[in-house]
């Protein structure tokens, strides 16, 4: 029953989970890590969501906290990355290559602010919940953001 419900919401929002590791953590050896990391933190939990927006909404807060902690770590601090390509869909925004620069180069909260309004869709509030900012700070951290990725791609 567990494999079953974890097999299913593998399938339903692992890319999700994917890009979001990948946006916090600039690359996808990490960002897989992340994902592994989620996965099993749901199934240790076995617990039932009302609904799932709710589950969705979890999956992404631990992908973030994971992928920050991730990020954090010394060995990470220390090691030189790679350039790669963070979004792996065929999106036409995502893909561009100027854009997906002037994406790597914000910091890993402001790029998640962005990639979760921009691409995920969920609301300055929504993201306040998931992040564990203020709305207001999750507003000027867009803001910030979307100026300085306009000073990049200028």
């Amino acid at each position: 029953m567990r494999e079953t419900f974890l097999k299913e919401t593998m399938d339903k929002f692992g890319d999700m989970v994917l890009r979001v590791a990948t946006s916090v953590c600039g690359n996808k050896g990490d960002a897989e890590d992340v994902f592994s990391d989620v996965f099993f933190a749901l199934w240790r939990l076995n617990k039932q969501y009302s609904s799932d927006e709710h589950l969705k909404a979890w999956l992404i807060r631990v992908s973030v906290n994971k992928a920050k902690n991730v990020r954090k770590s010394a060995y990470n601090r220390h090691k030189a990355v790679l350039h790669e390509n963070i979004f792996a869909e065929d999106n036409s925004f995502e893909n561009s290559l100027d854009v997906q620069n002037a994406l790597e180069k914000l910091k890993p909260r402001d790029r998640a602010v962005v990639y979760l309004h921009y691409y995920e869709g969920y609301s300055y509030q929504e993201i306040s919940k998931i992040i564990g900012l203020k709305e207001g700070s999750v507003r000027s951290v867009a803001k910030r953001a979307r100026e300085e990725m306009k000073e990049l791609l200028i």
